[in-house]
Protein backbone atom coordinates (compact mmCIF):
# COMPACT_ATOMS: atom_id res chain seq x y z
CA UNK A 1 0.00 0.00 0.00
CA UNK A 2 1.30 3.37 -1.18
CA UNK A 3 1.47 6.11 1.02
CA UNK A 4 -1.25 7.78 -0.46
CA UNK A 5 -3.28 4.93 -0.57
CA UNK A 6 -2.86 4.73 3.71
CA UNK A 7 -3.81 7.80 4.12
CA UNK A 8 -6.92 7.63 1.42
CA UNK A 9 -8.27 4.51 3.62
CA UNK A 10 -7.57 6.46 6.85
CA UNK A 11 -9.68 8.96 5.43
CA UNK A 12 -13.19 6.77 4.20
CA UNK A 13 -13.23 5.21 7.52
CA UNK A 14 -14.16 8.47 8.92
CA UNK A 15 -17.73 8.80 9.88
CA UNK A 16 -19.52 10.77 6.83
CA UNK A 17 -21.22 13.03 9.06
CA UNK A 18 -17.95 14.08 10.79
CA UNK A 19 -17.22 14.59 6.84
CA UNK A 20 -19.93 16.43 6.09
CA UNK A 21 -19.21 18.86 9.96
CA UNK A 22 -15.75 19.01 8.41
CA UNK A 23 -15.67 19.93 4.50
CA UNK A 24 -13.04 17.68 4.70
CA UNK A 25 -11.26 17.84 1.13
CA UNK A 26 -10.14 14.91 -0.29
CA UNK A 27 -8.57 14.95 -3.71
CA UNK A 28 -8.54 12.00 -5.03
CA UNK A 29 -11.89 10.41 -6.39
CA UNK A 30 -10.87 6.74 -8.26
CA UNK A 31 -7.48 5.52 -8.23
CA UNK A 32 -5.05 7.98 -9.10
CA UNK A 33 -5.25 11.27 -7.25
CA UNK A 34 -3.23 13.81 -5.58
CA UNK A 35 -2.38 13.04 -1.87
CA UNK A 36 -5.46 13.83 1.26
CA UNK A 37 -4.57 16.36 3.39
CA UNK A 38 -4.38 15.53 6.75
CA UNK A 39 -8.17 16.01 8.21
CA UNK A 40 -8.97 19.08 10.29
CA UNK A 41 -9.46 18.35 14.23
CA UNK A 42 -12.91 18.26 15.24
CA UNK A 43 -14.45 19.93 17.96
CA UNK A 44 -14.34 18.62 21.19
CA UNK A 45 -17.24 18.97 23.84
CA UNK A 46 -15.24 21.28 25.96
CA UNK A 47 -14.87 23.79 22.80
CA UNK A 48 -17.68 23.47 20.65
CA UNK A 49 -20.34 26.32 21.18
CA UNK A 50 -23.62 24.84 22.01
CA UNK A 51 -25.79 24.59 18.93
CA UNK A 52 -29.76 26.25 18.60
CA UNK A 53 -31.80 24.21 17.26
CA UNK A 54 -33.66 26.30 14.40
CA UNK A 55 -37.34 24.57 14.02
CA UNK A 56 -37.15 25.55 10.51
CA UNK A 57 -33.85 23.34 9.78
CA UNK A 58 -35.48 20.38 11.54
CA UNK A 59 -37.46 18.95 9.08
CA UNK A 60 -37.51 18.29 5.53
CA UNK A 61 -37.82 21.11 3.11
CA UNK A 62 -41.72 20.68 1.04
CA UNK A 63 -40.33 19.66 -2.37
CA UNK A 64 -36.85 18.55 -1.60
CA UNK A 65 -36.54 14.96 -2.60
CA UNK A 66 -34.90 12.48 0.19
CA UNK A 67 -36.15 9.49 -1.43
CA UNK A 68 -33.71 7.39 -4.24
CA UNK A 69 -33.19 9.28 -7.67
CA UNK A 70 -33.46 6.61 -10.35
CA UNK A 71 -34.18 5.92 -14.13
CA UNK A 72 -35.43 2.82 -15.74
CA UNK A 73 -38.27 0.56 -14.43
CA UNK A 74 -39.20 -0.24 -11.07
CA UNK A 75 -39.82 -3.83 -12.05
CA UNK A 76 -36.35 -4.44 -13.75
CA UNK A 77 -34.80 -7.64 -12.82
CA UNK A 78 -31.27 -6.18 -11.84
CA UNK A 79 -30.91 -2.76 -10.20
CA UNK A 80 -27.82 -0.71 -10.22
CA UNK A 81 -26.64 1.76 -7.95
CA UNK A 82 -23.95 4.72 -9.06
CA UNK A 83 -22.14 6.18 -6.11
CA UNK A 84 -20.62 9.28 -7.42
CA UNK A 85 -19.30 12.71 -6.12
CA UNK A 86 -20.19 15.99 -8.30
CA UNK A 87 -16.17 17.20 -8.14
CA UNK A 88 -14.90 13.92 -8.95
CA UNK A 89 -13.72 14.17 -12.62
CA UNK A 90 -13.70 10.25 -13.29
CA UNK A 91 -17.45 10.54 -12.15
CA UNK A 92 -18.00 13.68 -14.82
CA UNK A 93 -16.58 11.12 -17.18
CA UNK A 94 -18.74 8.70 -16.62
CA UNK A 95 -21.68 10.60 -16.48
CA UNK A 96 -21.07 11.94 -19.93
CA UNK A 97 -19.69 8.93 -21.60
CA UNK A 98 -20.73 5.42 -19.89
CA UNK A 99 -23.97 6.59 -18.63
CA UNK A 100 -25.67 7.00 -22.14
CA UNK A 101 -24.31 3.47 -23.07
CA UNK A 102 -25.84 1.86 -20.00
CA UNK A 103 -29.22 3.54 -20.43
CA UNK A 104 -29.19 2.65 -24.62
CA UNK A 105 -28.13 -0.56 -23.85
CA UNK A 106 -29.90 -1.19 -20.38
CA UNK A 107 -32.38 1.43 -18.98
CA UNK A 108 -33.80 2.06 -22.22
CA UNK A 109 -34.51 -1.79 -22.66
CA UNK A 110 -35.82 -2.57 -19.17
CA UNK A 111 -33.31 -4.69 -17.86
CA UNK A 112 -31.78 -2.25 -15.09
CA UNK A 113 -33.35 0.41 -12.90
CA UNK A 114 -30.69 2.82 -12.60
CA UNK A 115 -30.54 4.84 -8.73
CA UNK A 116 -27.68 7.81 -8.17
CA UNK A 117 -26.50 7.86 -4.92
CA UNK A 118 -24.85 11.24 -3.97
CA UNK A 119 -21.35 10.30 -2.32
CA UNK A 120 -19.00 13.68 -1.56
CA UNK A 121 -15.85 13.81 -1.33
CA UNK A 122 -15.10 17.80 -0.31
CA UNK A 123 -17.58 20.39 0.94
CA UNK A 124 -17.91 21.02 -2.70
CA UNK A 125 -19.24 18.12 -3.62
CA UNK A 126 -21.65 18.82 -0.56
CA UNK A 127 -22.94 21.86 -1.70
CA UNK A 128 -23.16 20.27 -5.40
CA UNK A 129 -25.42 17.46 -4.23
CA UNK A 130 -27.31 19.69 -1.98
CA UNK A 131 -28.40 22.05 -5.01
CA UNK A 132 -29.17 18.93 -6.93
CA UNK A 133 -31.15 18.12 -4.13
CA UNK A 134 -32.74 21.28 -3.65
CA UNK A 135 -33.57 21.53 -7.66
CA UNK A 136 -36.58 18.95 -6.97
CA UNK A 137 -37.79 15.40 -8.06
CA UNK A 138 -38.25 16.87 -11.82
CA UNK A 139 -35.09 18.81 -12.45
CA UNK A 140 -32.67 16.47 -10.46
CA UNK A 141 -31.25 14.45 -13.62
CA UNK A 142 -31.33 18.27 -15.67
CA UNK A 143 -28.99 19.67 -12.92
CA UNK A 144 -26.87 16.85 -11.94
CA UNK A 145 -25.60 16.44 -15.87
CA UNK A 146 -25.46 19.90 -16.25
CA UNK A 147 -22.96 20.27 -13.12
CA UNK A 148 -20.81 17.36 -14.28
CA UNK A 149 -21.01 18.77 -18.23
CA UNK A 150 -19.86 22.23 -16.15
CA UNK A 151 -18.05 21.22 -13.95
CA UNK A 152 -14.55 22.73 -14.26
CA UNK A 153 -16.50 26.28 -14.62
CA UNK A 154 -17.96 25.91 -10.75
CA UNK A 155 -15.17 23.96 -9.24
CA UNK A 156 -12.37 25.48 -7.54
CA UNK A 157 -8.61 24.93 -8.45
CA UNK A 158 -6.98 22.55 -6.65
CA UNK A 159 -6.07 23.45 -3.30
CA UNK A 160 -7.01 23.85 0.75
CA UNK A 161 -10.78 24.48 1.39
CA UNK A 162 -11.68 27.79 3.21
CA UNK A 163 -14.80 29.76 3.87
CA UNK A 164 -13.87 32.44 0.89
CA UNK A 165 -13.53 29.33 -1.92
CA UNK A 166 -16.57 27.59 -0.37
CA UNK A 167 -18.55 30.66 -0.47
CA UNK A 168 -17.34 32.02 -3.64
CA UNK A 169 -18.46 27.87 -5.02
CA UNK A 170 -21.64 28.62 -3.36
CA UNK A 171 -22.35 31.50 -5.48
CA UNK A 172 -21.36 29.94 -8.49
CA UNK A 173 -23.43 26.89 -7.98
CA UNK A 174 -26.78 29.96 -6.79
CA UNK A 175 -26.21 30.88 -10.34
CA UNK A 176 -26.93 27.76 -11.72
CA UNK A 177 -29.83 27.03 -9.09
CA UNK A 178 -31.55 30.38 -10.87
CA UNK A 179 -31.57 28.65 -14.05
CA UNK A 180 -33.75 26.11 -12.70
CA UNK A 181 -36.15 27.78 -10.03
CA UNK A 182 -33.84 27.85 -6.99
CA UNK A 183 -33.61 30.99 -5.54
CA UNK A 184 -30.58 31.99 -3.68
CA UNK A 185 -32.79 31.71 -0.08
CA UNK A 186 -34.25 28.50 -0.81
CA UNK A 187 -30.74 27.15 -2.07
CA UNK A 188 -29.50 28.80 1.39
CA UNK A 189 -32.52 27.06 2.97
CA UNK A 190 -30.91 23.56 1.40
CA UNK A 191 -27.22 24.16 2.85
CA UNK A 192 -28.64 24.45 6.06
CA UNK A 193 -31.76 22.09 6.47
CA UNK A 194 -30.47 19.06 8.78
CA UNK A 195 -32.50 16.14 6.92
CA UNK A 196 -31.08 16.73 4.00
CA UNK A 197 -27.60 16.58 5.16
CA UNK A 198 -27.87 13.99 7.51
CA UNK A 199 -29.70 12.16 4.42
CA UNK A 200 -26.15 12.45 2.12
CA UNK A 201 -24.09 11.43 5.55
CA UNK A 202 -26.30 8.27 6.16
CA UNK A 203 -25.76 7.56 2.82
CA UNK A 204 -22.06 7.55 2.18
CA UNK A 205 -22.27 5.53 5.61
CA UNK A 206 -24.18 2.61 4.46
CA UNK A 207 -22.16 2.88 1.15
CA UNK A 208 -19.18 2.23 2.64
CA UNK A 209 -20.44 -0.68 5.28
CA UNK A 210 -22.89 -2.37 3.06
CA UNK A 211 -20.95 -1.83 -0.61
CA UNK A 212 -17.23 -1.73 0.70
CA UNK A 213 -17.43 1.66 -1.38
CA UNK A 214 -14.15 3.70 -0.55
CA UNK A 215 -14.18 5.94 -4.25
CA UNK A 216 -15.71 6.89 -6.74
CA UNK A 217 -17.41 6.45 -9.01
CA UNK A 218 -18.65 3.10 -7.48
CA UNK A 219 -20.99 1.28 -9.34
CA UNK A 220 -22.97 -1.51 -7.82
CA UNK A 221 -25.11 -4.05 -9.48
CA UNK A 222 -28.12 -6.40 -7.56
CA UNK A 223 -25.93 -5.39 -4.39
CA UNK A 224 -22.37 -6.57 -5.00
CA UNK A 225 -19.74 -3.61 -6.04
CA UNK A 226 -18.42 -3.93 -9.71
CA UNK A 227 -15.21 -4.82 -10.54
CA UNK A 228 -14.69 -1.10 -12.16
CA UNK A 229 -17.14 2.04 -13.56
CA UNK A 230 -15.81 0.81 -17.02
CA UNK A 231 -18.74 0.25 -19.57
CA UNK A 232 -17.62 -3.58 -20.28
CA UNK A 233 -16.84 -4.01 -16.21
CA UNK A 234 -20.81 -3.07 -15.72
CA UNK A 235 -22.55 -4.35 -18.32
CA UNK A 236 -20.67 -8.20 -17.69
CA UNK A 237 -21.67 -7.50 -14.34
CA UNK A 238 -25.31 -6.58 -15.63
CA UNK A 239 -25.31 -9.91 -17.69
CA UNK A 240 -23.89 -12.15 -14.98
CA UNK A 241 -27.03 -10.57 -12.77
CA UNK A 242 -29.54 -10.87 -15.16
CA UNK A 243 -31.55 -14.33 -14.34
CA UNK A 244 -31.05 -17.05 -16.70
Amino acid sequence: MTHQQHLMSKVFRLPAALLLALGLSVAACGDGGAKAPEPAKAETADTAAPAAEDPANAKPIPGVPLDDMAEGSVDAPVTVIEFASMTCPHCAHFQQETFPLLKRDFIDTGKIRFIFREFPLDSYAVDASILVRCSGTENYFKVLNKLFAEQLQWMPAPGPISEVSREATQDRLAAYGEEFGVDEKKYQACLDNKPLKDHLANRMDEARERYKVNGTPAVVVNGKLAASSSYADVAQAIKDATPK
